[in-house]
């Protein structure tokens, strides 16, 4: 038996026979091996959720960074759209006033201008006064005309700028989607989630992997309280070797101490429970008590008186009276 177990421990299991004692062994390592099969899958399932997590988390946010790019490109292609409609109306409408391009305008103005600064020689083929002033008034509105259509011309060139900006967008989103697509498609292969990438999915998995985390933290202080229970039954075992009867130290210590005569099978129980130093407390302060009585008893003075008179003398100084 192990340092530090006091026959005391074993007060209930006194009233218990070797069968009783052994059924509570079986039971209690029952228990304790139930105990560790649930532990060892306990922690295989937390450790098939915490791989599961890290990849979703990863999967979530590429996917969230694949959203946060979308939604900029969106708001981006919403712009791009709004500024190439506005260059596009204002275009549209420059064209429905004016109908001709502006190279036919030019060419006009070039021949209103050499009709208004050229005299021709024949006299008869000179305009009248009317006509030169329809001749000035359409020279100046070609001149308008051509200024209104320069903002046309500028306007057209701004929508295919924006235009051509929409369609690289456009390229963006589609490049994203399949990215996207190909994120779903590996939690679905990698983590097992069917279609559930999400922050939703991970917070369900991390309270799970929580919930897994109290339950085997109990299970380790029923562990211990198990294996503590068990090493008590096997230390009485050991201390009383198996024996079917009861096992009263109580009463074996007290009969030790009245110094009654033990059996062998009393004796090596009382010298497996580990208990002889209270024995030899006991006899060492009625040991003690003793002596004390015998040192209260007063001693007899030894006396002590002289054989011959003078002092003593050596051989030598005998010799010479010889």
């Amino acid at each position: 038996m192990s340092e530090g177990i006091n026959s005391n421990s074993f007060q209930d299991l006194e009233n218990l026979d070797g069968n009783q004692v052994h059924d509570l062994r079986s039971e209690l390592e029952r228990g304790l091996g139930s105990l560790e099969g649930e532990r060892r899958d306990l922690r295989a399932e937390r450790m098939d959720l915490v791989n599961r997590v890290r990849v979703l988390r990863n999967i979530v946010g590429g996917m969230e960074e694949a959203d946060s790019e979308r939604r900029d490109l969106l708001r981006k292609f919403h712009e791009t759209r709004k500024s190439a409609d506005t260059h596009r109306k204002r275009r549209d409408e420059v064209n429905k006033l004016i109908p001709p391009p502006m190279e036919v305008l030019k060419e006009w103005l070039s021949e209103t201008y050499r009709r208004l600064t050229t005299i021709d020689n024949d006299l008869t083929a000179v305009p009248t006064l009317p006509r030169e002033l329809e001749a000035f008034r359409r020279f100046f509105e070609i001149q308008a005309s051509i200024t209104k259509k320069s903002e046309s011309e500028n306007a057209h060139s701004e929508y295919v700028v924006k235009a051509k900006e929409m369609r690289e967008i456009t390229s963006k989103l589609d490049e994203g989607k399949k990215e996207r697509k190909g994120l779903e498609e590996r939690a679905d292969s990698e983590a097992g989630v069917e279609g559930k990438a999400n922050r939703g999915e991970v917070r369900k998995i991390s309270k799970r992997i929580s919930k897994i985390d109290k339950r085997i933290e109990s299970i380790d202080n029923e562990r211990k309280s198990l294996r503590k229970e068990l090493s008590r039954v096997r230390s009485y075992q050991r201390v009383t070797g198996g024996r079917n009867r009861k096992v009263r130290f109580s009463e074996i210590k007290a009969k030790a101490k009245t110094g009654g005569s033990l059996s062998t099978l009393e004796l090596d129980a009382l010298l497996g429970s580990g208990n002889l130093s209270d024995l030899a407390g006991s006899k060492s302060s009625s040991g003690a008590k003793s002596i004390e009585r015998k040192t209260d008893t007063p001693k007899k003075k030894r006396k002590i008186g002289v054989s011959r008179r003078g002092p003593r003398k050596g051989n030598l100084a005998t010799n010479r009276e010889d």
